[in-house]
């Protein structure tokens, strides 16, 4: 006689369907979760590629509509003849230095420099006992010299631990159409302030740095919204300073920071000669970007959790509406095959196991 496993088998109908379905069930839910955090983050991708190359954009054009504004300036005053006979004819250095201070606070400069029309320093605000030296040679000042107003990054490297980096505007002092009879250097600094201005408007991390004059050029922050002490070291490890003049759509570079995930893009500063002397570094946070989809997502496990569980209790009911009707047949089966023929089955549906039942 056969044994009571081929009534009672191990792993039965009702478990095969319930887990089926549940199977099912789960598996939906979890690729459905699986595609919407990919696009999610592909979204996020997107857009802080977008919002980087924006920034990169603002990062030009500030610096572009700063740097008219002083040589626009710098171009009315060059012109008048007061102005400069009080710079270029006055035996007294002092007066000079005097005069280049005064413009320096009118124009909001970080420094003035003045030279006469051999190049040789006359006065530098910033570096007030300096006079009498030859700054002819760079592209900034020779240009100026030869009659072209001339705009490019300057470096101020002289102390090591305080490297300063500058865009600035050497002007020829001479009447229209007059050959220089010197030239009027102003500068503004490329600092914490103005980086702190620019994300205001575009709502991401700014850093410069500068280049050092090593046989390898490593970048040293200069100012940002970022501590210098944390974002320097990882600049030097993410950055590759040999492509940052050569990409004309950015260098693209992605560092840890502070535990955040950070990505950015990179643009070069030119001197007046073309040389790369620094650089700007615009980053977003990976993490920030995702803060909304990280609430949603948070949101969406409740839900699957929930659904998951309603799930797996509709497996179940259904799992045994199908495989309580076929036990009871199967047992019913089995006592017609002993003989008994008096067996009868109760049936409470009118599917296909109910019309089974019923025959």
């Amino acid at each position: 006689m056969p044994g009571t496993s081929a009534t009672k088998p191990a792993f039965g109908l009702f478990a095969k369907v319930f887990l089926a379905s549940a199977l099912l069930v789960v598996a939906v839910l979890g690729i459905t979760f699986g595609v919407t955090s990919l696009q999610a983050n592909r979204t996020a991708d997107a857009s802080i590629q977008r919002a980087l190359s924006n920034t990169r954009g603002a990062v030009g054009a500030y610096l572009a509509g700063r740097t008219r504004a002083f040589a626009g300036m710098s171009s009315v005053s060059a012109e008048v003849p007061q102005f400069r006979e009080r710079l270029l004819t006055s035996r007294d250095r002092q007066n000079v230095l005097d005069q280049a201070e005064e413009y320096r606070d009118l124009i909001g400069a970080a420094w003035v420099l003045v030279t006469n029309r051999d190049g040789i320093l006359l006065a530098r605000t910033d570096y007030p006992e300096e006079y009498d030296i030859d700054v002819s040679r760079g592209a900034l000042i020779a240009n100026a010299l030869s009659g072209e107003q001339t705009s490019g990054a300057f470096i101020d490297d002289r102390d090591t631990s305080a490297v300063r980096l500058f865009m600035a505007v050497a002007t020829p002092l001479a009447s229209r159409g007059a050959a220089p009879q010197g030239v009027l250097v102003a500068s503004y600094a490329l600092d914490d302030s103005l980086a702190q201005t620019i994300k205001q408007a575009t709502n991401s991390e700014v850093v410069f740095f500068a280049l050092t004059n090593d046989s390898v050029p490593r970048p040293v922050v200069v100012g940002g919204t970022l501590p210098a002490a944390e974002v320097g070291p990882v600049l030097g490890s993410a950055l590759h300073v040999d492509s940052l003049g050569a990409d004309s759509v950015g260098t693209r570079m992605t560092a840890q920071l502070g535990g955040e995930h950070l990505i950015g893009l990179a643009g070069p500063i030119r001197s007046a000669g073309g040389d790369v002397f620094g650089g700007f570094l615009a980053l977003r946070s990976r993490e920030a970007e995702l803060a909304a989809f990280a609430a949603l997502r948070r949101t969406m496990l409740y839900a699957i959790a929930l659904g998951v569980l309603l799930a797996l209790g509709a497996a179940a009911i259904a799992a045994r509406q199908i495989a309580g009707p076929v036990r009871r047949l199967a047992l019913a089966t089995r006592k017609v095959q002993d003989g008994d023929y008096s067996v009868d089955i109760e049936v409470r549906s009118r599917d296909e196991i109910g019309i089974l039942s019923q025959a």
